[in-house]
């Protein structure tokens, strides 16, 4: 059967309107499923005409102004993103060579845009290449652990620790000894 020829039509029927002799009162006590009816009259449970109707979906997607606009959601996500990779690369180069974090900003600026451009580049690579989710990070949903949430709050927690490292370290001693 194909999803995309399919037809499926609902008819909604009270159980206190359902012609007497009906049976539909006890299928609704036992728990039983809606079924689909589709234009060749086989019937399909609804959860398997749910997914085949998924198989083509198209997911909506946000245009680059309104995804970068003051209520959009990609600057909080790709400044978490690159504050997540400078807050622990910043780390671990100081506690590797004992340059704080303003002097490794100062020295490798052009580390520091290169990995900001890529990360942006990469947060809307879905917009052009899935078609099931975009580039929004809710369009996916979770992945195991991982959520859009706790990707949000992980981005927030970076960017906290980065500045106040920042604002520690101004004197110029390394606040992560080595």
């Amino acid at each position: 059967m194909n999803a995309s020829t399919m037809s499926v039509s609902f008819r909604a029927t009270p159980l206190s309107a359902a012609p007497a002799g009906r049976r539909t009162t006890a299928v609704a006590r036992r728990g039983g499923g809606v079924r689909v009816m589709a234009a060749d009259k086989e019937a399909v449970p609804a959860a398997q005409a749910f997914k085949m109707s998924q198989v083509n979906k198209v997911a909506k997607r946000k245009g680059f102004a309104e995804s970068m606009a003051f209520g959009g959601w990609a600057p909080e996500v790709i400044n978490g993103r690159a504050a997540q990779l400078a807050f622990v690369a910043g780390v671990g180069a100081e506690l590797a060579t004992g340059e704080t974090l303003p002097a490794q900003f100062h020295d490798h600026i052009f580390a520091l845009v290169f990995a900001s451009t890529l990360i942006a580049l990469a947060s809307f690579m879905p917009d052009v290449q899935a078609r099931k989710y975009s580039a929004e990070p809710e369009s996916k949903g979770a992945f195991g652990t991982f959520s859009p949430g706790k990707e949000m709050l992980h981005g927030r927690l970076a960017m906290v620790g980065l500045a106040a490292t920042l604002l520690l370290e101004q004197s110029g001693t390394p606040f992560f000894f080595h």
